[in-house]
């Protein structure tokens, strides 16, 4: 139990709490079917039965429990104290994600008008990414989070260098993404994946870049 409750992971579990307690309240007032599906135009298209906000503090839960479960299991665990409040950080930002989802469905779900999921959406995650891209050169070594390839995992150094880019690509993007709102409904999710496409492959490119570098380097002595 003390590995699933401790002084850094406390504020993941009060999340969890407002979650749960934002469910809790909004039930009553929900009707039988909510949305928990919107179309490319971000029109609803998938409805499911009321007690699926449920659903939004339950995968909370299971992030705080995932989260401990890969630190304990990583064979370079010692990493996490380090950089244990960047760590906690990314699930936090990401439950945060969740509520914001759970709150938009309720409100959608009573007939309060809200801004479009395809401008809100890219927007919210391009703030994570911003945040992101301000932590990840702070991520040590680990097997868990952060760029994992076959290049980051062998080398400390090409994880060093890779997550140092990538951090101030993300930032980049993040804040790409949150200027897409400013686009017409139709090239927002466009721009959206565009961007995602770059900021998933373009360090994935680097780390194989700065691999073979240091390789030859290494080879040339």
């Amino acid at each position: 139990m003390k590995k699933l409750f401790h002084q850094e992971n406390y504020k993941l579990w009060m999340l969890a709490l407002l979650a749960l307690s934002i469910a809790v309240i909004a039930y009553p007032f929900l009707p039988e079917e909510i949305p928990i599906h919107f179309g490319h135009n971000g029109e609803i298209d998938r409805y499911a039965g009321a007690w699926t906000i449920f659903l939004m503090p339950a995968v909370i839960i299971v992030l705080i429990i995932s989260a401990e479960i890969f630190r304990f299991l990583d064979p370079k665990r010692k990493s996490y104290a380090i950089f244990s409040k960047q760590y906690y950080r990314v699930h936090s930002l990401v439950s945060l994600l969740f509520i914001l989802i759970e709150i938009y469905i309720i409100a959608m779900s009573v007939g309060i008008e809200v801004m479009n999921i395809n401008h809100l959406m890219p927007a919210i995650i391009g703030i994570l990414f911003l945040v992101l891209g301000n932590s990840m050169p702070k991520f040590k070594h680990n097997y868990f989070c952060g760029i994992k390839t076959c290049y980051t995992i062998a080398s400390e150094e090409v994880w060093f260098m890779t997550h140092r880019f990538a951090g101030k690509l993300w930032f980049v993007g993040g804040f790409s993404m949150i200027l897409t709102v400013f686009l017409p409904t139709n090239a927002v999710m466009i721009a959206f994946l565009i961007i995602v496409v770059i900021l998933t492959i373009v360090p994935i490119l680097y780390s194989y870049l700065v691999y073979r570098r240091l390789e030859q380097k290494n080879n040339g002595r």
